[in-house]
This record gives C-alpha cells, sequence and structure tokens, in this order.
C-alpha cells in the first residue's frame, strides 16, 4: 500500500461504549508500515445542564454545573467547553441531564460520569 505523504492527517471516528470519540490521527511510515497515531481529543464545544425539579433533585443544576467545573480545572480544560444550563429536555425520569454538543447524555452522576460524558477520558492534566 503507497502512501502518497508522510504527514497524511485523517480524521479517525471510534465507537466506544456508546459515545463516539473523534481523534485526528497523523498517519505517517514507519520502517515501511503505515502508522496511525491519535493525536487530539476532540472535545466538546458546549455543555448545558438540566436544572429543572427532577434532574435538581437527581443531583443536576448548579451542583452539576460545579461539578463540571471542577474536572475542567483539574484537567486545564478551563475555557475550552462551554458550560450552562438548559431548558427541560423531556427526559426527567432519567436525570441527571446533560446536552453535549446537542446530544443528550443520561444519568450523570458523579465525576467519572461527568469526564465520559464529557470525552476527556485520554486527556492528561499538565
Amino acid at each position: 500500500m503507497k502512501v502518497c505523504s508522510k504527514n497524511h492527517i485523517a480524521a479517525i471516528i471510534l465507537l466506544v461504549s456508546g459515545s463516539i470519540h473523534a481523534f485526528m490521527a497523523g498517519t505517517h511510515v514507519s520502517r515501511g508500515k503505515i502508522v496511525n497515531t491519535p493525536l487530539l481529543n476532540a472535545l466538546p464545544e458546549k455543555v448545558e445542564v438540566c436544572g429543572f425539579k427532577d434532574c435538581r433533585r437527581a443531583g443536576g443544576g448548579a451542583r452539576l454545573e460545579n461539578l463540571i467545573n471542577t474536572v475542567l480545572e483539574e484537567n486545564n480544560l478551563v475555557g475550552t467547553i462551554k458550560v450552562e444550563g438548559c431548558e427541560c429536555q423531556g427526559e426527567c425520569g432519567y436525570g441527571p441531564n446533560l446536552l453535549v454538543d446537542g446530544k443528550m447524555v443520561n444519568r450523570v452522576k458523579g465525576k467519572d460520569a461527568v469526564i465520559k460524558a464529557l470525552g476527556i477520558e485520554g486527556v492528561e492534566s499538565a
């Protein structure tokens, strides 16, 4: 298989645990073999937190916004993702709920769930 250039850039979409993670990958040749290297985990641009009654009771609203901001601080990602409240999305029984770039994420309870919802599992703190 021939490669046109050593620094050919390709976008790879991986399905992991039911969520989509996008990586930018550099394709290069190493010892005659094509090698794809993940370079950057694509972060969401906007996260909306439901703060209506049922979600708030389940741990959403201001508490979840604060947890998201704490996770972003711990990973040196403050300012990279816009975090704000949103209107009820009608999935009250599955809360607390987030909209991550318009995609609904249910049952976001705790730090690990926030990290997974934001897709920052592989992002290393500086």
